[in-house]
């Protein structure tokens, strides 16, 4: 069971309609798409990326003594996308990726359902508000929903998992975010936010399924790098990745790597029929999003809104310091309803 939580959501109005909803989700996946600029990008080096834009998407602040995530993501609408045939919640008639009966996949079903079970079940309870947005994500990049099962085997859903120079939900290298369009310094590390990383990670998996015309492939990828698979298939003259699985072509980290997510996968496509349950609907407030051009500290933003600093790190997880940083222009997210109150505060506070 996921923890007590709530949800902060961009307010753009209220929705009282079925077709206003229809509309809203329209939109947003139309700007979605006019945002994303295609850079092909190469595993683990860099490359010119472009600048990613705020989108419409929940946070979750989560609350209790014993916190999961500080920070997750929720669905644009107050009914949760997984309601309605989401690789959260059961089948699809979306795109699918095509699971063999293979014994190296059907060994880490297995061990999810007995020997990590509870390893993977808290993953899934931290999860079940990414999901939707998630969802989203990828399906306006054009690639299965269902690879959002990527950030299980790669973090946990844990927005700050680190391991070995990668972070995030997604764990992005440094060069390969940035290739990606992400902010990564001192300052500000976007791979920790929710909605930018997804929205990277979404990028970058379709590069890659561009390059392999395989999702197995892509995931090795992924994984260890396009140019250990391109050096792979070339070396073994076949881009089949079962085949050269089962010649042991790859590293056991990768196999292993490939048949994680897809086993992964397979429960999530059938949650019931593996002994998990499905998520739970979740409250959902609201937050909007402010430009800003001058250093500023978080908590004194907190004082100005009367809010909990805490709050605000949460709304905003990429600002590695708790404040903004000088030279750009940064979107801060604040809690709705305080946008006239921080608008007052900020003009006095840049005329000092």
């Amino acid at each position: 069971m996921a923890p007590v939580s709530r949800i902060w959501r961009h307010q753009l109005g209220e929705a009282t309609t079925n077709q206003w909803r229809t509309c809203h989700r329209a939109t947003l996946l139309l700007c979605i798409l006019s945002i994303l600029l295609a850079t092909p990008a190469e595993s683990k080096t860099d490359l010119n990326g472009g600048v990613w834009s705020d989108l419409t998407i929940g946070f979750v602040s989560t609350r209790g003594s014993h916190r999961t995530e500080a920070l997750q993501m929720a669905s644009l609408t107050s009914t949760p996308a997984f309601f309605h045939a989401s690789p959260a919640g059961g089948s699809s008639n979306r795109m699918r990726i095509p699971i063999p009966n293979h014994p190296a996949i059907n060994h880490y079903i297995e061990r999810y359902k007995d020997r990590d079970r509870r390893t993977f079940r808290e993953a899934l309870d931290r999860s079940w508000l990414h999901l939707p947005v998630m969802e989203e994500i990828f399906q306006s990049e054009g690639i299965p929903e269902e690879l959002i099962y990527v950030a299980l085997v790669e973090s946990c859903f844990k927005g700050r998992a680190s391991y070995r120079g990668a972070k995030g939900y997604w764990q992005l290298l440094g060069s390969t975010a940035r290739s990606l369009g992400l902010r990564v310094d001192s300052w500000v590390d976007e791979r920790v936010d929710p909605v930018k990383s997804t929205l990277a990670a979404a990028r970058y998996l379709r590069m890659l399924h561009e390059q392999f015309e395989s999702w197995p492939l892509a995931l090795a990828a992924y994984n260890a790098g396009s140019n250990v698979v391109s050096r792979t298939t070339q070396r073994h003259g076949s881009d089949n990745f079962w085949a050269l699985c089962d010649r042991k072509a790859f590293s056991g980290r990768t196999r292993a790597y490939v048949a994680k997510v897809l086993g992964a996968i397979q429960i999530a496509r059938n949650f019931e029929e593996h002994g998990f349950s499905r998520p739970h609907y979740v409250q959902v407030f609201n937050f909007e999003s402010i430009q800003v051009r001058k250093p500023l500290k978080l908590d004194e933003v907190a004082k100005w809104l009367q809010v909990p600093a805490c709050d605000l790190r949460e709304l905003n997880p990429s600002l590695s310091k708790g404040c903004v940083p000088s030279g750009s222009e940064f979107t801060l997210r604040i809690p709705s309803g305080a946008h006239d109150r921080f608008n007052l505060a900020y003009r006095d506070y840049i005329r000092k």
